[in-house]
């Protein structure tokens, strides 16, 4: 069974939820414990962060999964360039074999499917275990600012900008912590923010996104509302293609599969079958043979790249972010780094651009 509807069994107390929910609700209590420790650990002093001259963008969230922070994290590489910056995303590489420094290429195996997906559409991506050296290595690479991937919960990081994903429809996880809830840390640590970005939210009622704003607003920072946009349809060779027709079979991997289901209905389509998996799920033979018995199979990009090569006719939809005011934010918050990367050509490394422990990428013997 799914461990999405597992989870959410427990919370229901369905079934086997029933049995479930202690079990769950306990260790739901131990991980919650976990992050506030760690959280005072670097907020006192007794964990070191760091930070980069040159500009760190981190974008995350405090809920496992389905927030839409890669179609963001993308927005944010286009409005980069467009403004004139060489940007370059930094990627754990999440179930990737690459421990990096590298750049991704679509090779899901070894950097992931996030970190191929960034890849194989031409944006500057790499994958290190360790971020700080993943930052460091794209600085050298030629980038003056860096998209952290997933970074909100990574305090090893002094960003420039902290940026909080926020999804209107689930925006504080079922209010557990891991493994009950979808939470990674309690709600009030959003005061780490910089600002915040709320997704999908023109699909969202008026009265449930004005509650949420009202919420953050507490916090005192900034609020973009993003709206999800469709711009075009692409094959499983990742190139434009023409729309499916309208009754289609559905299939993804992802955090938030109903949201993905109902954004099809709500285009139109007639969804006729459709079949959930894990979060980042690896498709295997089965999988494949299984998916072969239909005949209009549409998913997402995230699974498309894992499927690249699996002989099925697929299609997805292509989704970005509309975040009004955010380029504008960005814009009057990083730093002009002319004069720095002037300084970095000639050889002069600025004190605290080697800012972990251990080989440094960032100096002359790698150039």
């Amino acid at each position: 069974m799914n461990l999405n509807k597992l989870r959410l069994k427990a919370l229901r107390k369905e079934g086997i939820g029933v049995f479930l929910f202690p079990v769950l609700w306990s260790l739901s209590k131990l991980y919650c414990f976990g992050a506030e420790v760690r959280n005072f650990l670097y907020s006192n002093g007794f964990l070191e962060s760091k930070a980069f001259p040159f500009p760190v963008i981190s974008v995350g969230n405090i809920v496992a999964g389905g927030s839409g922070k890669t179609p963001l994290t993308e927005s944010i590489y286009l409005i980069l360039e467009e403004m004139g910056f060489s940007p370059a995303i930094v990627s754990r590489g999440y179930k990737g074999k690459e421990k990096g420094p590298a750049f991704a290429t679509d090779n899901v195996e070894l950097f992931g499917d996030e970190a191929s997906l960034y890849a194989v559409k031409g944006y500057k991506t790499i994958v290190s275990k360790n971020k700080l050296k993943g930052i460091e290595y794209a600085f050298l690479k030629g980038a003056n600012v860096v998209i952290l991937d997933d970074g909100f919960q990574y305090r090893k990081l002094l960003p420039k900008i902290n940026i909080a994903v926020i999804d209107p429809f689930n925006p504080f996880g079922d209010n557990y912590c891991l493994p009950l809830g979808l939470l990674r840390e309690a709600p009030k640590n959003l005061e780490r923010a910089d600002c915040f970005v709320i997704t999908r939210s023109n699909l969202i009622d008026s009265k449930r996104l004005n509650s949420l704003e009202l919420y953050l607003r507490s916090f005192r920072k900034p609020i973009f509302l993003a709206e999800q946009v469709f711009k075009f349809w692409i094959n499983e060779s990742f190139e434009r293609t023409e729309p499916p027709e309208r009754e289609i079979d559905v299939f993804c991997g992802i955090g938030n599969p109903s949201q993905f289901v109902e954004m099809l209905i709500n285009m139109g389509y007639k969804v006729r079958n459709y079949v959930i998996y894990d979060d980042h799920h690896a498709y295997t033979q089965d999988d494949i043979k299984e998916l072969k018995r239909f005949k209009n199979l549409v998913t997402t990009e995230k699974d498309l790249i894992k499927l690249r090569k699996s002989g099925l006719r697929l299609k997805a939809p292509v989704i970005r972010f509309d975040a009004y005011g955010l380029k504008e934010y960005l814009s009057s918050n990083i730093e002009n780094t002319e004069k720095l990367e002037e300084e970095v050509e000639r050889g002069f490394i600025p004190s605290g651009i080697s800012t972990f422990k251990g080989e440094s990428f960032f100096n002359k013997e790698n150039w």
